[in-house]
């Protein structure tokens, strides 16, 4: 896992051969993080940061750190210091609504990224359908395995991602349980999406459940990582299907052990670039373009919607490789020739 220092970046830079923006266009973006815990958000940042720069704005960061209270004051700071517009990555998308009446109260839009913040006077949302990527989570797994006992291991309960994702495994799910086919062994949460937790549920179920485990939906590729810990220690790795999300490297490297079983791919590139052209068009009073909108209450909020993509074993090389997003040499050197993806 990557970590991040310091709780305020202030960076400006043009890229080469661009001119100068005029002074009035000389914008400032604010960008409130949740936590670089997990390593995807490390990409989305420096790649964030790149697009702003190149657009001749300024960009501030604040991360939070999974501290609401905290977050709520880096708002303040970022307000104070005269940003043109507001990014959010909530850590509880609820009490986010505050930051976004705090900022709307100061006329600075926001945008929300990648966790919509519900019910709230957002100006633009830049993100995936995460109840597809529950779905296609449920749906990969239950080819493994039509029946048996599964585990739901969930995200964040404070994260309506989490909640989202859950709605499409249970879409899934549900009525091969009501078939009898399916039995849920247990149904957890994971504060934070961590690691930690997800193993200990585990550990703790397997070391009081004697029944086998076919299969865990694990909703994102930290706590699949907790859950295969706590596998391994029972020798049941590889034995277990898993699934993932975000496709981090120790995710991929665990498909091409045989570990886990899927993982779902979000081009974060593509949407971290379109998320800074969007900041900086609000910035400075423009209206981003968007390919779709999302329900926010009673309303329809503007959006960018990305897709997103099982990963397997068998398509490595097409997909994270392709797109830059794991590096080759990276993976070879982790591990053993005969493991190597396939081209």
């Amino acid at each position: 896992m990557r970590t991040w220092f310091g709780a305020l970046l202030l960076v400006f830079c043009f890229a080469p051969g661009m001119q100068a923006q005029s002074a009035p266009d000389k914008v400032k973006v604010g960008f409130l993080l949740d936590s670089l815990k997990v390593e995807r958000w490390q990409t989305d940042v420096d790649i964030f940061q790149k697009r702003v720069h190149e657009l001749g704005a300024e960009i501030l960061l604040e991360n939070a750190e999974g501290n609401d209270e905290v977050q709520f004051q880096e708002a303040k700071k970022l307000l104070d210091a005269g940003v043109g517009s507001l990014v959010v990555v909530a850590h509880d998308t609820r009490k986010a609504m505050s930051i976004v009446s705090l900022a709307n109260d100061r006329h600075v839009p926001v945008l929300s990224y990648d966790r919509l913040i519900p019910n709230s006077d957002i100006a633009f949302y830049v993100g995936i359908n995460s109840q597809e990527v529950g779905r296609l989570q449920a749906e990969y797994l239950t080819r493994l395995a039509p029946k048996g006992n599964y585990i739901l291991l969930e995200g964040s309960p404070a994260d309506i991602n989490a909640h989202l994702i859950r709605v499409g495994q249970k879409e899934v799910l549900q009525p091969l349980i009501d078939r009898g086919d399916i039995k849920l062994a247990g149904d957890f949460w994971c504060t934070d999406w961590s690691s930690v937790e997800a193993y200990k549920q585990i550990a703790t179920l397997l070391a009081a459940n004697h029944n086998p485990i076919d299969a865990i939906v694990a909703s994102n590729d930290s706590t699949a990582t907790g859950a295969v810990q706590a596998l391994e220690e029972n020798r049941l790795a590889g034995k277990v299907f898993l699934s993932g999300q975000d496709a981090d490297l120790a995710a991929v490297l665990r498909l091409l052990q045989g570990t886990q079983a899927m993982t779902i791919y979000k081009p974060v590139t593509t949407l971290a670039t379109q998320g800074a052209d969007a900041a900086v068009a609000l910035a400075r009073g423009q209206q981003p373009k968007a390919n779709g909108t999302i329900p926010s209450g009673s309303r329809k909020i503007p959006a960018i919607l990305g897709p997103v993509v099982v990963v397997t074993k068998h398509n490595i090389m097409q997909t994270v490789i392709h797109d830059g997003f794991q590096n080759l040499d990276t993976i070879k050197k982790s591990l053993p020739p005969e493991q190597w993806p396939a081209r």
